[in-house]
Order: C-alpha cells, then structure tokens, then sequence
C-alpha cells in the first residue's frame, strides 16, 4: 500500500493563499456593487478649463 505523506504548510504558502483569497474577495465585493453610475460627460460646448477669478489670482500671485 502506498504510504501517506501528511502535507505540511509552510509559513510562505500560507500567506500566498491568504493573500490570493483576499484578492479574490475583493472582486467579489466590487462585482456585486450595484448602483454605481460614471459621472456625466461636460457638454460639448464646455471647455474642460475655465479660467475663473480663483485661477487669475492665483496666476497673478503666482506672476505667471
């Protein structure tokens, strides 16, 4: 009969698998959020930057 070897776990093998389910309950929880939506694209007419009192005085501050 063949002899059974009792498998030990060493300490690195452990903390791979620890951190391999760690890792795998992770995309669990982001795949089950549901509600999330992307923010709403700018207009086509809006410019991504604008140039408002806040900035000009910062850049005059600034002496750009």
């Amino acid at each position: 009969m063949a002899e059974q070897v009792k498998q030990q776990t060493t300490r690195r093998a452990f903390f791979r698998s620890m951190g391999l389910g760690a890792g795998a309950a992770g995309v669990v929880a982001a795949a089950k959020t549901v509600g999330v939506e992307a923010a709403p694209l700018p207009a086509e007419n809006e410019a991504g930057y604008r140039e408002t009192e806040h900035v000009k005085t910062v850049y005059r501050l600034a002496r750009f």
